[in-house]
């Protein structure tokens, strides 16, 4: 019989999270399971696993996907990232695959902030 350690609650919710924003991501770039584990050299099967949480990724792996899909790594573990994305987005449709630099959330967030900033001091001259 194997002595496996027990998984906290916490690292349920952490896993959980990882695997959302791995799916969402992987969607936004139009990529299926099969073609990411292909590029990652893993089976679909496994990929699934990670995005239901029901396996833990190590670090290699989350460097690795985020290489694969071209964004940050901290969105992985932002529990806030697909509520961001969407709210950002809402509205659009994206028919190809979105853009790397879109699915930089604070990068368009400050940009926004920053246009908005632009247009409320040029309105007041």
């Amino acid at each position: 019989m194997r002595n496996r350690a027990r998984i906290t609650p916490e690292a349920i919710k952490a896993n959980t999270i990882i695997g959302n924003n791995l799916r969402y991501i992987r969607n936004r770039r139009k990529l299926t399971l099969q073609k990411l584990a292909t590029l990652a050299g893993v089976r679909y099967q496994q990929i699934g696993k990670y995005e239901l949480g029901v396996d833990q990724m190590s670090a290699f792996r989350v460097l690795q996907f985020s290489q694969l899909l071209q964004c940050e790594i901290k969105y992985f573990f932002d529990p806030t990232y697909i509520d961001r994305m969407n709210g950002f987005h809402k509205g659009r449709e994206f028919f190809a695959a979105m853009k790397p630099e879109l699915l930089d959330i604070d990068q368009l967030q400050s940009d926004a902030v920053e246009a908005m900033d632009t247009a409320e001091l040029q309105a007041n001259y």
